[in-house]
């Protein structure tokens, strides 16, 4: 499926590629929280049935691993007020031509 067309340049062409289930499943992330709204969004999206994006969807779900512990401090300051990291961008100063 491409589609050509004449410009000042030459002629051009687009391969114009459908997207897969993958991809629609991960616009549907975004959209909806919910498992099965996503898999019915992602099958909307490409004109398939649930019960395939479902399968698909299956197979690609990851275990998500969640710490609930904290790291162990090396010193009691350390432990009692962790330190804050600030970043501060700063625009150069532009010179302003003089005459």
């Amino acid at each position: 499926m491409s589609e050509t067309w004449n410009t000042k340049f030459g002629s051009r062409r687009v391969k114009q590629a459908l997207p897969t289930i993958e991809e629609a499943l991960f616009a549907a992330e975004c959209l909806n929280d919910d498992f099965d709204q996503q898999v019915e969004i992602a099958a909307s999206l490409l004109g398939v049935g649930v019960e395939e994006v479902r399968a698909v969807a299956k197979r690609s779900v990851k275990p998500v691993e969640r710490r609930l512990s904290l790291p162990i401090a090396k010193s009691p300051r350390a432990a009692v007020a962790p330190r804050a990291v600030v970043v501060e961008y700063r625009t150069p100063k532009r010179l302003v031509g003089m005459r």
